[in-house]
């Protein structure tokens, strides 16, 4: 039951703040972040415009994507 419990609250927690995702990936490699990219000083913390971090986060979405569908055919099986 912990652990049923602590993944409910996790996805909660993660959909509460997945439209901050869909803005930032779609910030990522837009004309303004490349824009950003070209100023030396700028009112934005850098962490926004780090490229790998960025690309990393996206990749972990994918594969947590892939892990999702199918833990959730696994649980439609057996509901």
């Amino acid at each position: 039951m912990p652990v049923l419990t602590n993944l409910i609250d996790s996805v909660e927690k993660f959909n509460s703040i997945y439209n901050k995702y869909i803005e930032l990936k779609n910030f990522y490699g837009s004309e303004k972040w490349f824009e950003y990219m070209e100023i030396e000083k700028i009112p934005v913390k850098c962490g926004v415009l780090t490229e790998d971090q960025l690309f990393d986060m996206i990749g972990d979405h994918n594969e947590l994507l892939g892990v999702l569908l199918d833990l959730t055919s696994k649980m439609y099986k057996n509901f």
